[in-house]
C-alpha cells in the first residue's frame, strides 16, 4: 500500500479515536467554556462536524508525512478532505434520519468514521494525482478553521447548529 494512503488510513484511525474522545471532554470538564472550542457541547449535527475537524488539523500537523508535501500542499489537501468529511456527516446523517425517522448510535458512529475515511482518502488523492486543486483549499480550510473557532459560542438560528433532543444551541449559558 503506498505511504501516503497507509498514512491516511491511520490518520483516521487517530482522527475517530481523537474525536470520539471530544465528544465527551466538554462534559468531563465541567463545561468548562474554553474547551467548548474543540469539544462537543451538545449533540447538534455542528458538533459532530467539529470533532471532526479538529482532530484532522492535529493530524496534519503531527503526521510525518513526506517532506514534498508538508507545508501549504498538506493544509490545502487537509482543507478540502475535511469539507468532504463535513458535507459527507450532513448528507449520510440527514439522509438516513429522513428514511428511518429518527437516528441510531451505532449509524452515527458509523456515519462519523466513514465521512473521515471518505475525507481522508480524497485528501491522498489530491495530494499524488491533483495538484493543481490543491489552491481551493487553502480558502476553505480557513473558512472552517474560522466557523469552528467562533460558531459554537456564537451560532446561527439554523437546524444544523441545534441539538434536536433539547433544542440547545452552541454552548450552555451558565
Amino acid at each position: 500500500m503506498p505511504r501516503l494512503i497507509r498514512l491516511e488510513l491511520i490518520g483516521a484511525a487517530f482522527m475517530i479515536a481523537l474525536g470520539s474522545a471530544l465528544h465527551f471532554l466538554f462534559g468531563w470538564s465541567g463545561n468548562w467554556p474554553p474547551v467548548a472550542l474543540i469539544a462537543a457541547v451538545n449533540e447538534s449535527i455542528w458538533e459532530h462536524l467539529k470533532i471532526a475537524f479538529w482532530p484532522g488539523v492535529v493530524w496534519a500537523l503531527l503526521a510525518p508525512y513526506p517532506q514534498a508535501i508538508r507545508g501549504w500542499p498538506l493544509f490545502a489537501a487537509k482543507g478540502v478532505g475535511l469539507m468532504v468529511c463535513a458535507t459527507t456527516i450532513v448528507l449520510v446523517f440527514q439522509s438516513y434520519t429522513t428514511i428511518l425517522g429518527k437516528n441510531l448510535l451505532a449509524l452515527d458512529i458509523g456515519t462519523f468514521a466513514f465521512s473521515i475515511l471518505v475525507g481522508q482518502l480524497i485528501s491522498a488523492w489530491l495530494l499524488a494525482r491533483q495538484p493543481r486543486l490543491l489552491p481551493l483549499g487553502i480558502p476553505v480550510l480557513v473558512l472552517l478553521f474560522l466557523a469552528f473557532s467562533l460558531l459554537t459560542y456564537a451560532p446561527p438560528d439554523h437546524w444544523l447548529f441545534t441539538d434536536a433532543r433539547t433544542g440547545t444551541q452552541g454552548i450552555p449559558v451558565r
